[in-house]
């Protein structure tokens, strides 16, 4: 698995739930999200695509997450991770929602987290070996911002003139995201991702914004453990036809989102769809789907302005990961 560490050359909105609500913007990029661009973009490299490519892209990759300076961090699991606690570390626990590789490394051979073994400042978590992060934690590696804008009402109306907010992510030069990828075409894909950078992703493409360079590629180099019962999940997750849901809820630790928003170059939304989170833990392996949210069918029987189907990547990128203790003693 490789690892594509992101720089941005501009600023970064993404509302990945659709909310429709510019004031608001996440923190990071969703698997989904990220798929959909290259997919987009490898149709507009490689027009002689097979007709199967879009439903099975040839690439399963994580969300974006963020990385400053050398350090990858993860997103904090949905299983309890930390030892016995007082009220006021249980406080501070609350607010961490990235941990480092050499926490999630203790975290996948099953051990639990002390206090004593890691720093918790702000949302992250990370070990003593592992401190040259602290600085640019301390001054924040991004920031949001809020951009007044004004709204036209081209008719001629005045119900929805007026301004409002936009929400936008500004990264630390030496902060970014980063994406994993598995991929049996590795050529093929990272020109994909330059020509993605050049493009932009996320909001207001056009103006600017999401507009990045790969700054380093480099191979997954974590610690996986010798024995494991499950798979923690990187990217969002919707089981398909080879998942074993009897077996992967058998002892598991999950969170579910709704997905939507809307579909790039049309003026039509896509219809929700309820998926697992990144950091959810189940037994056993992970596979996924990529799901055909509209097809031909929905297209000419609602008249949408679409001329192709819209699928939307659900496939599992997951690592393998002892039973948590928390699960393993409430079962």
């Amino acid at each position: 698995m490789l690892v594509y560490k992101l720089k941005f050359l501009s600023a970064l909105h993404v509302d990945s739930k659709g909310t429709g609500s510019p004031e608001t913007a996440q923190e990071f990029i969703h698997s989904d999200t990220i798929s959909a661009a290259l997919c987009t973009c490898w149709g507009n490299l490689y027009p002689d695509l097979k007709a199967d490519f879009f439903s099975q892209p040839e690439y399963i990759i994580s969300s974006a997450f963020p990385y400053i300076r050398d350090v990858l961090f993860f997103p904090i699991p949905k299983f309890r991770i930390w030892g016995e606690s007082s009220l006021s570390e249980i406080k501070t626990y609350k607010s961490v929602n990235w941990i480092s590789q050499k926490v999630l490394e203790m975290v996948l051979s099953g051990k639990i987290i002390e206090r004593s073994e890691v720093f918790v400042n702000k949302q992250f978590a990370y070990t003593k070996n592992e401190s040259q992060v602290e600085d640019l934690i301390n001054c924040n590696p991004w920031i949001l911002s809020e951009r007044q804008r004004v709204n036209v009402d081209r008719l001629g109306g005045q119900s929805d003139a007026g301004t409002f907010f936009f929400a936008q992510q500004h990264f630390h030069p030496e902060c970014g995201l980063f994406f994993i990828a598995k991929t049996s075409n590795t050529k093929s894909l990272e020109s994909v991702i330059s020509f993605l950078g050049d493009t932009g992703i996320g909001a207001d493409r056009n103006s600017g914004l999401g507009h990045f360079r790969v700054r380093e590629k480099i191979a997954l180099n974590i610690k996986l453990p010798e024995k494991y019962d499950g798979s923690l999940t990187l990217s969002l997750y919707n089981p398909g036809p080879d998942d074993n849901l009897i077996r992967q809820t058998s002892s598991c630790a999950y969170n579910i989102t709704s997905r939507s928003g809307w579909i790039s170059g049309s003026s039509a939304g896509r219809p929700p769809i309820r998926v697992f989170e990144e950091g959810s833990y189940f037994t056993g392996q992970t596979s996924g789907r990529v799901v055909n949210l509209i097809n031909k069918n929905l297209v000419n029987k609602y008249n949408l302005p679409l001329k192709h189907d819209v699928f939307r990547d659900f496939r599992s990128l997951s690592l393998p990961c002892a039973e948590p203790s928390w699960i393993k003693g409430a079962n």
